[in-house]
């Protein structure tokens, strides 16, 4: 499990202290109701998003990403989705009291991160205009156009790697096996593996 955790920036009072935070996929219905929960607080309460906007069909197809301090509390969450050639990221939030400590870097770069170890290097996303310097920082690049969807105004934005990761599909016909790893952990042997190395030792007799 690839795990990013943020050290305390300044020793002071306990209520100054920037909390420790867990970002990771979503592994279980606890975590995918808490990744729901952040969204809804900030799209819908904070920006004022209809449900019907901010929730579709789509979350039942992505990967969704949770950000957790260590008492469980969720503090942020994304989603990613997978297209031929791109990874689209989307629905990136962060709860309004948790901003500021550098934790909407930290999710950024888990999730490039994660799509890069897919063997994704072209990946594209809709910032709201006013974050659009946020993800210049990263290499973004506007694209086409500036939109609006619930009452945002949003511009098109793709980064390019220079330089191609490793294919997963490099695998094929040599090692089956590393393509049932879990995607949180695709540079580690996997439970399959390991039971395909026990079936395979000699018996003794």
């Amino acid at each position: 499990m690839t795990i990013h955790q943020l050290n305390t920036l300044r020793k002071t009072k306990p209520s100054d202290v920037t909390p420790d935070l867990t970002i990771k996929i979503v592994e279980s219905e606890d975590e995918r109701l808490k990744a729901m929960l952040v969204r809804a607080i900030v799209y819908m309460h904070e920006q004022q998003c209809p449900y019907h906007e901010e929730f579709d069909l789509n979350d039942h197809t992505s990967t969704q990403i949770i950000g957790m301090t260590p008492d469980d509390e969720p503090v942020l969450t994304a989603r990613i989705r997978y297209f031929n050639g791109f990874a689209k990221i989307e629905r990136l939030a962060i709860r309004s009291e948790y901003r500021g400590n550098g934790y909407g870097h930290r999710l950024l770069s888990f999730i490039l991160h994660l799509c890069r170890q897919k063997g994704f290097s072209r990946f594209y996303l809709h910032a709201q205009a006013r974050l659009q310097p946020f993800y210049s920082g990263y290499g973004f690049r506007a694209e086409g156009g500036d939109f609006a969807f619930s009452d945002h105004e949003y511009v098109e934005m793709v980064l390019n790697d220079r330089e191609l990761p490793a294919q997963p599909s490099l695998h094929i016909g040599g090692r089956p096996m590393a393509l049932n790893r879990p995607e949180n952990n695709l540079h580690q042997s996997g439970p399959l593996e390991h039971r395909t190395a026990v079936m395979a030792a000699p018996t003794s007799l």
